[in-house]
């Protein structure tokens, strides 16, 4: 009889434990696929994707107009392009706040020619061999990098038909390029008054300042965008950069420089 009777209890516990199983099974199945659809919900709910093309315009330059650099000659922006893909994520359903972060390629780049006094610079002698010193003359820059970019913005709806955005953006440097030379002048090796070396005619003396350039940018970027159709945007905004755009340490030019840029172009919102 008690054999009987402990029998059922094992099949009664046999039976509960079977029970709980298939119960915590469905639970935290129920569980997953709750957490699966929320995730799914994250990404298309309130959430606009885009692609974006643009043309930039600027330069690296220092903040107010040095005493060294007497004139500009000429400045050529060259053909500046970027690629950006995007996501924004609405706060609420009327769409009014959002943020906005995403991923964009862009050319930073520019050739200037510049009349300059007591110009101080390190001119490339060959073999690992440098001349340095202040430079009365013609100095020729040509500018042409390339960043990797991680914006992170805020964005707000005016209108039906405008937004405007603004942040902070985030560039690592993957291509590099700041080279030039000096020409019609005279370099004055140490200081002011040091030994002449002239540069007449064709003479030229060249400079490589590409591997000095600082690799991580950061800066604010503000701009808006305009509704054209359901699908097309015209944007245009501003880069400004809060970081040299050489390293700390660099003395081949003895004012700070910054990357400012304006972007022009066309997105296409999914």
């Amino acid at each position: 009889m008690k054999q009987i009777t402990m029998n059922k209890r094992m099949k009664t516990h046999h039976y509960v434990t079977c029970l709980l199983m298939i119960l915590g099974s469905s639970v935290l199945s129920t569980a997953q696929e709750g957490h699966t659809n929320k995730f799914k919900e994250f990404f298309t709910t309130n959430t606009e994707y885009q692609i974006r093309g643009q043309f930039s315009i600027g330069g690296s330059t220092p903040l107010g107009f040095p005493a060294q650099i007497r004139e500009v000659n000429s400045y050529n922006p060259t053909m500046q392009l970027g690629l950006e893909a995007n996501i924004t994520k609405w706060l609420t359903d009327d769409h009014k706040w959002g943020f906005r972060t995403g991923l964009r390629m862009e050319g930073r780049g520019m050739k200037t020619d510049a009349r300059v006094k007591n110009y101080y610079t390190k001119l490339d002698e060959g073999d690992g061999k440098y001349t340095k010193g202040y430079f009365t003359g013609n100095v020729k820059t040509t500018m042409k990098n390339s960043y990797i970019t991680f914006p992170i913005l805020l964005t707000y709806n005016v209108s039906s038909q405008w937004n405007t955005y603004g942040g902070f953006y985030f560039s690592g440097l993957i291509d590099r390029d700041f080279t030039g030379y000096v020409y019609n002048g005279v370099l004055r090796e140490d200081s002011p008054i040091g030994t002449p070396v002239e540069f007449e005619g064709n003479a030229r003396g060249d400079y490589d300042f590409s591997d000095d350039l600082n690799r991580f940018q950061f800066g604010i970027q503000v701009g808006g965008e305009y509704k054209l159709n359901a699908h097309l945007r015209l944007f245009g905004d501003l880069n400004w950069g809060l970081n040299q755009v050489f390293k700390k340490d660099f003395d081949a030019i003895t004012f700070k420089m910054y990357n400012i840029y304006a972007n022009i172009g066309f997105a296409y919102q999914f």
